[in-house]
């Protein structure tokens, strides 16, 4: 029988034995090198790293650069690294420098493995698919939401449960965006709902940056970097269902500021039908959607439901033997049996650019986000004009201000004159809450103004009797959150181009107050004629109507 090596009595014991040695080794070795760099030495196996600190940088990054930040007091930044002297560390280095104030520590291989397995307790997806925070209906998370305006309360709470109420309250409120706003004392949260901001509650300031950090991880923004804007994304689960969200955090003289945008909540009809257009429009709407070429403009500011109207058309035209795609910045709701297509302007793909490359996959129907500039305008108008139907969106105020904009741009009248088709402009106002709505008792000023409003209808609209016009509004219950209102509806105006304004286009320096002349002589009715008339149906209170259209 031959002898037994005596290390095959214990081989688990040998391996750690043995791996104990090679570290001891690989450490003096670190330890002298770093004498001859006259740098300090730290073996970080036990070290207690700060994971918020180490998410400063990814693990790809670490892995390339051979270097980890461990340690942060204000400025002052601690990082290990293998070799000082590799070039992509020294670019990383300089980065760094314009925020903190790096000191640099000498470092092991093994040390730097050790901390790379910290990141897998750090709450960085790989992909946006996994960017994830569930929500389960297990609670009322209103009423937790209430619990957190006490101090003790934020204090007790970890930050998982925070932001599960926050995401879930939104959610169960029907808010489109979530503000984080940094005061001198306190932090500010607030929702928009149907519109309009509403003050949900203050945060102590020591919680501030640690919602920043966790907001920065779910979104892959980088943590190391408060003094500029930085747009991300994330999703969260509510209920099973995926909620994209859009991240924007912008500093301020209190600290970071975040806006979350929720897209793609389900909370948006896209059924042309149930938009709130009055029967001639939508039949006018129809009408143009059905040909098979021009171009059709919706206008209107930021968050007047441009897009939803744009989705809503495609939904209309989405059909089988029918080519579409898109280009948005960015795709907010996902359209089965549409291609779309993201713009990315860090790599010069414009609108412009991103257009004359669809116009070769050979769609019928494109669908751009926006007309920002000439280019842009040029090419969608060309592709108007060579059987595509192509929807837009342009930003003024009204919809007769649209051709004198294009104009501006530098379209040429010729060109603009067989491709536009139609322009509509539009807004939201809030619908009164049905649970609590009542007849209105208006001031006298005020019903002179509606009526002199509404004595300019075109005829077919025209109302029996102006001297007797019952209005509404909502006092506010527990079925609204005692706001009065509860979703919103689109007000809208709406002409075609005929044969009077494209003579109007021909002259060049056709007024705004003209067109919209000869747009009201063809039977347009104004966005603030359409909300009293809504307002009369009993869907909105005329306080809206003018606060969001005016009483033009």
């Amino acid at each position: 029988m031959s002898p037994q090596n005596p290390f095959q009595k214990n081989p688990k014991e040998f391996k750690r034995n043995l791996d104990d040695f090679n570290r001891s080794l690989q450490e003096n070795e670190t330890k002298a090198k770093a004498g001859s760099l006259h740098l300090p030495y730290i073996d970080l196996k036990g070290f207690p790293v700060d994971l918020a600190v180490l998410g400063m940088l990814t693990k790809e990054e670490v892995e390339e650069i051979g270097a980890v930040p461990f340690y942060k007091e204000k400025r002052d930044l601690r990082v290990g690294v293998i070799d000082p002297d590799r070039p992509s560390f020294k670019a990383k280095l300089a980065e760094l420098s314009l925020k903190d104030k790096p000191s640099l520590y000498l470092i092991s291989q093994r040390s730097l493995n050790e901390t790379l397995r910290f990141y897998s307790k750090i709450l960085r997806p790989k992909s946006r698919t996994d960017e994830t925070i569930r929500i389960e209906q297990k609670k009322d998370f209103l009423a937790d939401l209430k619990n957190l305006q006490n101090e003790q309360e934020q204090k007790k709470e970890n930050m998982s449960e925070i932001f599960a109420t926050i995401f879930a309250s939104a959610m169960q409120t029907r808010a489109s965006d979530i503000h984080l706003e940094p005061e001198d004392h306190f932090v500010k949260l607030r929702f928009r709902i149907d519109g309009v901001l509403q003050d949900v509650l203050h945060f102590t300031k020591d919680l501030h940056g640690r919602i920043v950090n966790r907001v920065k991880i779910f979104s892959k923004l980088l943590l190391n970097v408060d003094d500029r804007a930085q747009d991300g994304r994330l999703t969260f689960y509510y209920l099973g269902e995926p909620i994209d969200v859009r991240v924007s955090i912008l500093p301020s003289a209190y600290g970071e500021e975040i806006v979350m945008r929720l897209l793609g909540t389900g909370a948006v009809s896209l059924d042309l039908k149930k938009l709130g257009f009055r029967p001639e429009v939508l039949k006018i709407l129809q009408e143009k959607l059905g040909q098979p070429n021009g171009m059709i403009i919706t206008t209107g500011p930021t968050g007047s439901g441009k897009t939803t109207s744009l989705y809503s058309f495609l939904s209309e035209l989405n059909k089988p033997g029918v080519k579409i795609i898109t280009l948005e910045d960015p795709v907010e709701y996902k359209l089965e049996g549409i291609v779309q297509t993201p713009i990315n302007h860090t790599h010069d793909f414009s609108f412009a650019k991103a257009l004359r490359a669809v116009l070769r996959q050979d769609p019928d129907i494109v669908m751009v986000g926006e007309i920002r500039d000439q280019e842009t305008a040029e090419t969608a108008m060309q592709a108007a004009l060579t059987g595509h139907l192509v929807l837009s969106t342009l930003h003024t105020n009204n919809a007769a201000g649209a051709i004198p904009r294009l104009l501006n741009m530098g379209i040429k009248p010729f060109i603009m004159a067989p491709a536009l088709s139609a322009v509509m402009a539009q807004r939201l106002v809030r619908k009164l809450c049905p649970a609590c709505k009542t007849g209105a008792r208006l001031s006298p000023v005020v019903m002179e103004k509606i009526v002199y409003i509404l004595k300019h209808l075109p005829k077919e609209y025209q109302l029996e009797n102006l001297n007797n016009l019952q209005f509404f509004h909502s006092k506010g219950c527990g079925e609204c959150n005692y706001l009065g209102y509860k979703g919103r509806v689109g007000i809208y105006e709406l002409f075609a181009v005929d044969e009077e304004i494209q003579k109007l286009m021909a002259k060049q320096d056709t007024s705004i107050l003209e067109f919209n002349k000869a747009a009201r002589e063809q039977g347009m009715v104004t966005i603030t004629q359409d909300g009293l008339l809504k307002a009369l149906d009993g869907l909105t209170d005329v306080e809206e109507v003018f606060r969001v259209a005016g009483e033009g």
